[in-house]
């Protein structure tokens, strides 16, 4: 009986409603982020961009982080801007409706879907990277977790030779470009800054070596410096082969095949790790495709796949929505959060997360943060991206 009378209501349902009803939702979506951005919100910024599968360095400061949370700099500071919790957001008929993250990232993939196809022989970034360095102050459980992680065994060495002697946040910029041939192009130490929690940090750096300063990412270059590579003739890991520049731009760009990908990304990459280390990490699919989604945004993804990388997380669990913030260059985004195994919990603490600042109205990503919540170990913003057609050209 209910399927007769499904069919019936089917039947006599215009044709256009589904459509009229998705259309509706998505002008109320962009009503909302409309008040929302006409809000006065403030927050500092993040700063910039990293080499691409980072994990193991982010896990090292992460984890080091909390030492000095208070004195961090470049932290987002999420606000509605309006003495509203975030979330909250007057729509233009002056009442409040929520705005959570599946509505961001459902936003960001209308917004995404709609810009231009382009293309070209390779995908160049301008990133700014901040990373935060502190002495460690670990349990011996989470030293055997970096341990671990890193594929390192550091007995016999002193806690000087683990971790920095100093606290301190260094930033530079680079340019990369990262061809469909496999030949890519570095420009690293673009005007390198560092910023010392203390005037004793600063006195002590100064007694370090070079090769000391390098060794503990303490370096700070005279002068910025060219990498050229050839891959071409390299021979990948499949986890890698998958992700390179020509296979990127080549992504299914509806929600449903994009995510059969990144599942199988998934089992792949768990599987290396129960080769290579005996057993797998406790994250989450969820907080897979989120960790993912910090190189994929930045990456030569079409419109499509944008849009469908947004809308694949749209349905994952525990992604929050922290509210507005600014980045670094003074443009303004919305804070989405995940803890990197999904509930906030895991070996390398329950404080540790990602972060971030997605551009709904463009469906861009503008910055990233990654560790503890209150001092973020590794910042990042990205300044400008585009296929270019020669090694050192620019969009």
């Amino acid at each position: 009986m209910n399927h007769d009378t499904d069919a019936m209501f089917r039947t006599l349902k215009p044709a256009g409603l589904d459509t009229t009803v998705a259309e509706a939702h998505a002008r109320r979506r962009e009503q909302d982020l409309a008040a929302a951005w006409d809000a006065t919100g403030s927050g500092r910024g993040v700063s910039a961009p990293a080499a691409r599968r980072r994990m193991p360095r982010v896990l090292v400061a992460g984890l080091a982080a909390g030492a000095v949370a208070a004195s961090a700099a470049f932290v987002i500071a999420a606000t509605d801007g309006s003495g509203n919790s975030p979330g909250a957001r007057p729509t233009a008929s002056g009442t409040v409706r929520a705005l959570d993250a599946r509505a961001i990232l459902l936003a960001s993939a209308d917004s995404a879907a709609k810009a231009p196809l382009t293309t070209g022989a390779y995908w160049y970034t301008r990133e700014r990277e901040t990373h935060f360095v502190a002495p460690m102050k670990l349990t011996e459980a989470q030293q055997k977790e970096v341990d671990r992680k890193l594929g390192t065994r550091l007995k016999g060495k002193t806690k000087a030779d683990k971790s920095s002697p100093v606290t301190a946040w260094v930033s530079h910029t680079q340019e990369s470009w990262s061809g469909r041939d496999r030949h890519a192009r570095t420009i690293v130490g673009i005007d390198p800054k560092i910023k010392f929690a203390s005037p004793a940090d600063e006195a002590k750096w100064r007694t370090l070596s070079e090769s000391q300063r390098a060794r503990l990412q303490l370096d700070v270059p005279a002068e910025p410096h060219v990498n050229n590579y050839d891959f071409s003739h390299a021979k990948l890991l499949k986890t890698d082969e998958e992700k390179q520049v020509s296979a990127l731009a080549k992504l299914p760009s509806d929600p449903a095949g994009l995510e059969k990908t990144l599942r199988k990304w998934y089992q792949d990459e768990r599987a290396l790790e129960m080769s290579l280390d005996g057993r797998t990490s406790e994250n989450s699919f969820a907080a897979y495709v989120f960790g993912e989604a910090q190189d994929l945004l930045a990456g030569p993804l079409t419109p499509g796949a944008k849009a469908a990388l947004y809308r694949v997380l749209a349905e994952q669990p525990g992604i929050r929505y922290l509210g507005t913030a600014t980045d670094s260059m003074g443009r303004k985004g919305a804070v989405l959060a995940l803890g990197t195994n999904g509930d906030d919990t895991g070996p390398i603490g329950k404080n540790f997360e990602i972060r971030l600042i997605v551009d709904p109205r463009s469906g861009r990503l503008l910055a990233q943060e990654s560790g503890d919540r209150k001092a973020p170990s590794l910042t990042m913003t990205y300044e400008a991206m585009g296929w270019v057609n020669s090694l050192g050209a620019r969009p």
